[in-house]
């Protein structure tokens, strides 16, 4: 039988991630507008599976070029700091892009000011430069942010979780203590960033899934190939459907999503595997994913809210939509190279990860 890679490379990494905002646009359109059907109000309930997406895909992208071998436990504190300094800048270098653009074309051109965004009462010092580092959480200019303070935050806990998903007893046992959360234990934990109770459990099935790839390997290969990207591609669906229209209610909405994106996943690595089908729409897409996560919700929410909605048939919203974000992340990024912003970028993750072992995983 011929032998398949099942590792997520970064090329599928992006076509999963454009999966999952196209999710996110979806959930963001009509989770609330039940006036466009049933079954769309279920299909953008479901949506939010796109959250467990992006996380359990940056828990395994670290997991699997994290530097543990080779002196990256070794090195121990410096190795972790350089490696996690080397993600943070990455992402907030791209972030003050889209914030400073957002707040000045915002502010002059929308009327949403910091007093309106921050509300009037707000010290609006304070809640800027919270903002600026991705730390006001729901309160952020746009709310959609919030899911950057709880990002941050798991990347900050990866040593531990990296560490502790080495040993399969420990990693089965913290695994089901994240799931169950028994008593509700977890629950302090949103003091730092809403979401981190639940969103833990994915970010650690994505490391766990990282170091076990071997495995993963072997028991996928027990199967024929040729089945796996339709069988996993269409239980995936169902599994989608069936969070989405809240049929079983007995099991948790996050244990769903974490089924539905591991089940995405096996389906776009083993299609293009067996296919030799690049996808490269979707990889495109998928380039533009942060730009479009951190923009859309001025397009449809705050600034065209009207237009958007106003468009009254759903697919016509949802194209709108997804074509301006796009359009919009595209010139964001022309202008980024235009203004040599990734050679700069390059330089300080150059400067950077020459600390840092490099990876044999």
């Amino acid at each position: 039988m011929l032998q398949v890679d099942y590792r997520i490379y970064p090329t599928e990494t992006l076509t999963i991630k454009a999966f999952a905002i196209i999710a996110m646009l979806v959930h963001h359109l009509f989770w609330l507008h039940s006036e466009y059907g049933q079954i769309l109000c279920y299909l953008a309930n479901a949506g939010k599976v796109c959250i467990t997406i992006f996380v359990f895909l940056s828990g395994y992208g670290m997991a699997m070029i994290f530097p543990s071998r080779n002196g990256g436990w070794k090195n121990g504190g410096k190795t972790i700091l350089f490696f996690l300094g080397k993600r943070y800048s990455k992402f907030f270098l791209n972030y003050w892009v889209v914030f400073f653009a957002s707040v000045f074309v915002g502010s002059c051109c929308f009327g949403r000011t910091l007093e309106i965004a921050y509300g009037v009462n707000a010290n609006l010092v304070s809640a800027f430069i919270k903002d600026l580092w991705g730390q006001l959480g729901f309160y952020s200019y746009n709310i959609t942010w919030w899911f950057n303070e709880l990002i941050l935050s798991l990347w900050l806990l990866f040593p531990l979780f990296y560490w502790l998903m080495k040993n399969k007893i420990t990693s089965v046992s913290i695994l089901l203590f994240l799931l169950i959360n028994p008593g509700g234990m977890l629950s302090a934990l949103e003091f730092f960033a809403n979401g981190l109770s639940i969103f833990m459990f994915p970010f650690c099935v994505g490391i766990f899934f990282a170091q076990r790839y071997k495995c993963v390997n072997r028991i996928l290969n027990t199967i024929s190939s040729r089945w796996i990207p339709y069988a996993s591609f269409l239980l995936a669906a169902i599994i989608f459907f069936v969070r989405g229209a809240e049929l079983v209610s007995w099991l948790p909405k996050y244990l769903l999503d974490m089924f539905v994106t591991l089940l995405m996943a096996i389906s776009v690595v083993s299609f293009v595997r067996t296919t030799g089908c690049k996808l490269q729409f979707f990889q495109f897409i998928g380039k533009h994913s942060m730009n479009m996560y951190l923009t859309h919700t001025f397009i449809f929410g705050y600034f065209f809210h009207d237009f958007i909605y106003g468009l009254k048939y759903p697919i016509l919203m949802f194209l709108a939509l997804f074509g301006i974000s796009l359009l919009i992340s595209v010139v964001i990024e022309f202008a980024k190279n235009k203004l040599s912003f990734y050679r700069l970028q390059s330089k300080i993750v150059a400067l950077i990860s020459r600390q840092i072992p490099s990876s044999h995983n």
